[in-house]
């Protein structure tokens, strides 16, 4: 078991330190303002997801975002699918660039090569 990359011997040495440190009532005070602090970062993920998911909409763009906040065990998911949702429409545009630019490219490498070409003559 891991948790922000700290093992479970680290996390019972931690709670043991906090424990001679703090001592019982204040852990439990601390407890309960962690869980207000918990409330209040869940609170605030809705509220951005939901602007942020509102102005993906406005764009236009098929995308959904999590509506809760992320854990370890979703963090370790493949996200293929995600980024596909993300990376196709990026995709599209790139396609579409190359394709108009290539006719433009080969229009500006023609008059180069004609002037390299009277240079070598000259």
């Amino acid at each position: 078991m891991e948790l922000f990359g700290i093992g479970g011997t680290e996390l019972v040495a931690i709670f043991i330190i906090m424990l001679v440190v703090a001592g019982p009532k204040r852990m439990i005070q601390w407890a309960y303002v962690l869980g207000q602090y918990t409330a209040k970062a869940r609170v605030m993920w809705d509220g951005v997801m939901a602007n942020v998911q509102r102005e993906i909409d406005e764009a236009g763009m098929d995308i959904k975002l999590p509506k809760t906040l992320p854990t370890r065990a979703s963090l370790n998911k493949p996200m293929t699918n995600v980024w596909a949702n993300i990376t196709a429409p990026v995709k599209d545009v790139m396609n579409d660039v190359r394709t108009e630019m290539t006719p433009i490219q080969t229009e500006t490498r023609e008059p180069a090569n004609i002037i390299q070409d009277e240079k070598v003559a000259s």
